[in-house]
């Protein structure tokens, strides 16, 4: 088996808003029981963070350290990894499709920043293989994997449309599997026409 990239539209603001417009008490709910059952399925400091998103909304996603970080993506990550599919998988709207191996989609717009025909969008692709942390700058804390598989990334719609605009521009090189980039194209193109982001799964 190997690990497959998907494409799902989201809020146009992103991930952290897409899971704050969700049914937090449910997933509340899904969290105490499953911790109950299943102790070492969900990490315990992503749990202490639900009474403070009931208290401050959004804004308890937004953090300044590493532990803090890892906590909101282990939380993010349980969400839509696990909630969604075991209890509400038609909160997740596919863009496409097509199931194609990650790797496939590597230097969608280049190999380097320096040669890339679009930076802008090579520095939007780049989140795509590594995930994108949500409630901060992701250069500066970046997300991190719990199982070094699974992954979450999210474009705006705003970026999205960057990245429209850099496929339209043909700022994809040559070598780009071609599969791969039809399958990028459609994603983007449907996040465009629906004014959504795009959220990028890795499993």
């Amino acid at each position: 088996m190997g690990i497959y990239a998907t494409f799902w539209h989201c809020h146009p603001e992103g991930l952290a808003r897409e899971f704050m417009s969700g049914p937090l008490d449910e997933f509340s709910a899904w969290c105490e029981t499953t911790s109950a059952d299943f102790p070492d399925d969900i990490e315990p400091s992503s749990l202490s963070l639900l009474p403070m998103i009931r208290a401050r909304g959004i804004d308890a996603l937004s953090v300044t350290t590493i532990a803090e970080a890892t906590a909101v993506d282990r939380l993010l990550d349980t969400y839509f990894g696990l909630f969604c599919d075991t209890s509400r998988p038609s909160l997740k709207r596919a863009t496409d499709p097509s199931l194609l191996r990650a790797r496939r989609f590597q230097g969608m717009f280049g190999r380097s920043r320096e040669t890339s025909r679009c930076a802008a969008a090579f520095d939007l692709w780049s989140f795509m293989p590594t995930g994108r942390g949500v409630g901060r700058d992701s250069t500066m804390l970046p997300y991190r994997s719990g199982d070094f598989d699974y992954r979450l990334s999210y474009w705006t719609s705003g970026e999205v449309l960057v990245l429209h605009d850099a496929f339209c521009a043909d700022a994809v090189p040559a070598e780009v599997d071609r599969s791969a980039l039809v399958v990028a194209r459609s994603a983007v193109a449907a996040a465009r026409e629906q004014q959504t982001g795009l959220i990028v799964e890795i499993a």
